[in-house]
C-alpha cells in the first residue's frame, strides 16, 4: 500500500513539473494534497531526480528546489549569459556529430559556420564515457555523489574491488575523467573512470557531507594532476629553467602546474621557480618534457631519483 501511494505521488509530481517547472519540498499545496511531511516530499523529489536527468536541484536562497529543465532552457541560458558560445558548440559537435542533429538546420549552425575553420579540438571531455557501459558507470557515480551514498567499486580486469567508499567528486584532469573517493581508511584517492567496470550499492547507506569537507577542500587546494597523493605531505622542489626556455617561466606567464611559483630571474637569463609535489611522479614527467632545459636544484633526494630514472632510460637505449 505504501509503495502504491509513493508511486501515485511521484506520477502526480511529474505532472506538476510539466505545468509548474519547479517544486519545493515546502510547497504547502502539495503537502496538503499528499498529506505528507516535507521530509517525505523531499525523498520523492530526490527519487525523481535520480530517475530523470532533466530534473535537477538548484539553490533558492538557503533552500533547494527541484526544477524541470529542457535543452531549449539550457541554450537560452547560454545565449543570454555568454558573449560567444560558438567554440563550445563546435567542440561538442566535433566530438559527437549527432548531438545537435536537429539544430544543424537552425540558428546555432548558421551562427557557428563562419568560425568552424578557426577551431580545432583534439581533446574532448566526454571521450572516455562514449560507450553505453561507461555512460552507466558515469551516471551511477553522479547519483552516488549527489546523494552522499556509499558504493562498491569494481575495477576492470580483476584489478581490485574497493568496498564502501565515499564518492565525492568527478574530476577532469590530464585529459581524463577521475573519480575522487574516500576509502575505508579515510584516505582521499583518485580512480580513472575508464578503469571502472561497475558500481554497486554498498552495505552502508549514506554518509554526512561534514565527513568529507576536509577532502573536498584538499581537492580544491592540493590537486595538481592525476599523480597527486593526498596521503603524503607536500614538498617543495626548486627548479631552474635555462635561458633557452626561460621565457615560458617568466613571472607573468601562464603556469604549467598550479603550485608553480616564480622566484627570480638570474643574470644569465635563466629563471628560478618552485613547485610543490607529493611524490616524484607528480612532477618528473613535466620536467622530462623540457629535457635538458629544466634543472632540479633541490631537494637532493629528488635530484638523485631523477638521475636514476635518466640512467635507466640511457641503459634501455644501449
Amino acid at each position: 500500500m505504501a509503495d502504491q501511494k509513493k508511486t501515485q505521488a511521484i506520477l502526480k509530481l511529474m505532472e506538476y513539473f510539466i505545468t509548474h517547472k519547479e517544486i519545493s519540498k515546502d510547497d504547502e499545496d502539495i503537502l496538503q494534497e499528499f498529506q505528507c511531511s516535507s521530509k517525505t516530499l523531499e525523498r520523492y523529489l530526490k527519487e525523481i531526480e535520480d530517475l530523470y536527468e532533466h530534473i535537477i536541484t538548484i539553490k533558492r536562497g538557503r533552500k533547494n528546489v527541484w526544477q524541470l529543465i529542457s535543452v531549449s532552457d539550457i541554450f537560452k541560458e547560454f545565449i543570454q549569459n555568454s558573449d560567444d558560445i560558438k567554440d563550445l558548440f563546435l567542440m561538442a559537435r566535433d566530438f559527437d556529430p549527432e548531438i545537435f542533429q536537429e539544430l544543424e538546420k537552425g540558428t546555432l549552425s548558421k551562427v557557428a559556420k563562419n568560425d568552424e575553420l578557426v577551431f580545432l579540438f583534439k581533446n574532448y571531455i566526454m571521450e572516455e564515457i562514449h560507450s553505453d557501459m561507461s555512460k552507466q558507470v558515469f551516471k551511477n557515480l553522479k547519483s552516488a555523489i549527489k546523494n552522499y551514498e556509499y558504493r562498491d567499486i569494481i575495477f576492470k580486469s580483476g584489478m581490485s574491488v574497493e568496498k564502501s567508499v565515499k564518492c565525492i567528486k568527478l574530476v577532469f584532469v590530464d585529459n581524463n575523467w577521475y573519480l575522487a573517493y574516500v576509502d575505508s581508511n579515510d584516505t582521499l584517492r583518485l580512480a580513472r573512470v575508464s578503469f571502472i567496470e561497475s558500481i554497486k550499492y554498498a552495505s552502508k547507506n549514506s554518509f554526512q557531507k561534514s565527513s568529507i569537507e576536509k577532502h573536498l577542500d584538499d581537492l580544491e587546494t592540493k590537486l595538481q594532476n592525476a599523480m597527486t597523493r593526498f596521503d603524503k605531505e607536500q614538498q617543495i622542489a626548486t627548479i631552474k629553467a635555462t635561458s633557452q626556455v626561460a621565457k615560458y617561466f617568466e613571472k607573468d606567464m601562464k603556469k604549467f602546474l598550479p603550485s608553480q611559483e616564480f622566484q627570480e630571474k638570474l643574470d644569465d637569463g635563466s629563471v628560478i621557480f618552485t613547485v610543490s609535489y607529493t611524490q616524484p611522479l607528480e612532477i618528473l614527467p613535466f620536467i622530462q618534457k623540457w629535457l635538458p632545459d629544466l634543472i632540479i636544484l633541490e631537494p637532493q633526494e629528488l635530484k638523485e631519483h631523477y638521475k636514476e630514472k635518466l640512467q635507466k632510460t640511457l641503459n634501455n637505449l644501449s
